[in-house]
């Protein structure tokens, strides 16, 4: 597998793959009348999966899959709620994990869906991780009221296996998640400093 990237804005949208070494070799666009939502995961087959939503239709969101040179294969999920992340387990299973919600979606890799993850909590966005080593999935969602990071790990067939609840002061919105080989998990927040200005924190688990 070679390291893909996905960088572009609501008019030019590119997947770009890079070698170990952070070679570029070549880029493809993403497939015309859609937007990307800044969420994309690459599967042990080599099939690039990028969170999408249509540009006619505000709320008709599929994910898209690519093959790594480019070629457009098909989409799936399209009753989904307003999705904002994605992973991919060992066994190709794509789990994706709705806004404002207390559910993830658990895919085939041929995007059928399988079943549901009931998360301990409603959280206004998420982000979701798996951990390769465990097959474990890691959800993380900011409870504002509380000032809390609450991170929840689940099975990679949706069972609850514990949760963790962390006080931040001033928490802000999540950014993003991920899991080392090793099982740490690192998470990127905004916080307001004394200031109430905004500032980005990595909190690692």
């Amino acid at each position: 597998m070679k390291y893909c990237a996905l960088i572009g804005n609501f008019t030019f949208n590119f997947v770009y793959k890079f070698t170990y070494t952070g070679d570029l070799q070549h880029k493809f666009p993403l497939r015309k009348g859609v937007w990307f939502r800044k969420c994309m995961v690459v599967t042990n087959s080599d099939k690039v999966l990028v969170l999408q939503s249509s540009r006619e239709k505000v709320w008709d969101h599929v994910v898209d899959v690519y093959k790594t040179d480019g070629q457009f294969v098909h989409s799936f999920g399209k009753n989904m709620n307003d999705p904002c992340d994605i992973t991919a387990a060992n066994d190709g299973r794509i789990m994706v994990v709705e806004r404002n919600s207390s559910c993830a979606h658990i895919f085939s890799e041929d995007g059928n869906h399988l079943n549901k993850i009931k998360l301990q909590r409603f959280y206004s966005s998420p982000s979701i991780a798996f951990h390769r080593a465990s097959e474990h999935v890691a959800v993380a969602g900011i409870e504002r009221k509380k000032d809390l990071l609450q991170v929840e790990v689940y099975t990679k067939d949706g069972e609850f296996v514990r949760s963790t609840q962390i006080h931040e002061e001033k928490i802000g919105d999540l950014q993003g998640m991920a899991v080392s080989t090793t099982g740490r998990i690192a998470i990127i927040l905004n916080q307001l400093d004394d200031d109430d200005k905004v500032k980005s924190k990595v909190r690692v688990l």
